[in-house]
């Protein structure tokens, strides 16, 4: 026999499942759209890439790339240099879009630009890995690797420097923020 209730808890079932179906096959749903990240919406960088590339890219990468020839590294100083490659992952992403600055948008338009920022973003997922397991040997690899990676763009995209009247303050003046005071 069918009762309220059933019907009631049928129709729950029938409804989500329409619902799901919808949610699934309508023009625009998380179905249809694609996953690349060319054509998703973003919010674009409000500043220029050289002026992020000073400001964050310069400073992380000098740090990631110089824990690998500490002489030790303690607890601390591994969650240090986790930040600074954290902050280098998400600036690989940013560096990629483009910016506010005169030269910002040829060069992200530019394949061998995209192709840069992805060496970048792949040699700090390496130096993350290296972190993660406190792996200094591999640390220090990587961050050689990310120093290629920069001099090589550098090379090509912004041989000589400063641009834009910018210019990277070195971090040593300021005393080695990896050190336990």
């Amino acid at each position: 026999m069918t009762t309220f209730k059933h019907l009631r808890q049928r129709s729950g079932i029938v409804g989500t499942l329409m619902a799901l179906i919808l949610l699934t096959t309508a023009p625009g749903s998380v179905a249809q759209q694609s996953t690349t990240t060319t054509e998703r919406e973003f919010i674009e960088l409000q500043t220029s890439i050289n002026a992020m590339m000073v400001a964050v890219v310069d400073w992380a990468a000098h740090e990631v790339w110089e824990a690998g020839y500490a002489e030790t590294l303690t607890g601390r100083n591994w969650l240090t240099v986790k930040q600074y490659a954290t902050q280098l992952l998400a600036s690989g992403t940013l560096v990629s879009l483009g910016g506010t600055g005169p030269a910002d948008m040829t060069w992200v338009q530019n394949p061998e630009w995209q192709r840069w920022s992805a060496r970048m973003i792949r040699d700090t997922r390496d130096a993350l890995v290296a972190i993660e397991a406190q792996d200094q040997p591999a640390l220090l690899a990587a961050g050689e690797r990310l120093v290629n990676t920069c001099e090589g763009c550098h090379e090509i995209f912004k041989p000589s420097s400063p641009t834009e009247g910018i210019m990277h303050v070195p971090h040593h003046d300021y005393g080695d923020p990896l050190a336990v005071q």
